[in-house]
């Protein structure tokens, strides 16, 4: 048994934060969140306009701010990136709403595995069908992938290679779209924009590079960031955590298929 109690585990579409607490300040990402308690009891989610939830389950859309405050109870934190067919089956659960609590019941007999991922005792596998069920147990049907536009899918390819560092105009080229007619078809099918997914990238690589023992400097220029104060201050607002703390106080973990497609960049 390992005795690490915070926990990163990384697949192409998603990754996972297990933690036995947090304090955020204000914080918005790119990716859709799902949060679960892991004991059951309430924690306590901060809108940006001051309203107050507690709850045991929550999603949170993407790009809406909020504050966290997790006391001991434990946290799943899921996050999906918003090209991934799991965030586009749950959107449709959110009814237009930034913040939607859940009751965690709604997970039934999958509750079971929290503690023990919790405190490290299942194996990636385990794991990455935990977040797929719990997906499932939201939205009442098995993870599907929808069609996404094939010109929108070589954009994300582009966007992924080259660390979000690429001109719309040359991915308007690899559309074969204008830059308009990209721009509002990116934003329809992914549901965020082209800048906004740019910038994910940047945070996702970054992310990805904490699987080994980098020198933050060397993160920042492979994830994209001009230097390690501008992905410093980039992560802060997504995360309300400094990289450091990935490095030293997280166990993080990829498959395969997440270092394939996160852990090299492009060279620009």
């Amino acid at each position: 048994m390992t005795t690490q109690q915070n926990f990163l585990h990384l697949w192409d579409d998603r990754f996972l934060y297990i933690t036995p607490a947090i304090q955020s300040g204000l914080t918005a990402r790119s990716s859709a969140t799902l949060l679960a308690s892991v004991s059951g009891h309430p924690f306590m989610l901060e809108a940006l306009d001051g309203t107050r939830v507690h709850c045991t389950a929550a999603l949170v859309a993407p790009h809406v701010s909020r504050r966290l405050d997790v006391d001991g109870c434990g946290l799943l934190s899921l996050n999906l990136d918003p090209a991934s067919s799991a965030y586009r089956m749950l959107a449709r659960c959110m009814g237009g709403h930034g913040i939607e609590p859940i009751d965690a019941r709604c997970f039934g007999k999958l509750r079971d595995d929290f503690e023990p991922a919790q405190s490290g005792l299942l194996g990636d596998g385990r794991l990455q069908s935990l977040s797929a069920k719990m997906v499932e147990a939201i939205t009442g049907c098995p993870e599907l992938v929808p069609p996404i536009d094939r010109r929108i899918e070589r954009v994300l390819q582009a966007i992924r290679e080259h660390a979000g560092q690429i001109p719309l105009k040359k991915l308007s080229a690899v559309a074969c779209l204008s830059p308009d007619r990209l721009t509002h078809l990116f934003a329809e099918q992914v549901g965020v924009s082209v800048k906004r997914y740019a910038l994910w990238t940047k945070v996702r690589r970054t992310v990805q590079q904490f699987t080994g023992h980098r020198p933050l400097t060397d993160v920042a220029l492979v994830s994209g960031f001009t230097d390690a104060a501008h992905m410093s201050r980039t992560f802060q607002r997504y995360f309300g955590l400094p990289p450091s703390f990935l490095a030293s106080r997280v166990h993080v973990t990829a498959d395969a298929q997440a270092s394939h497609a996160w852990g090299h960049a492009t060279a620009h």
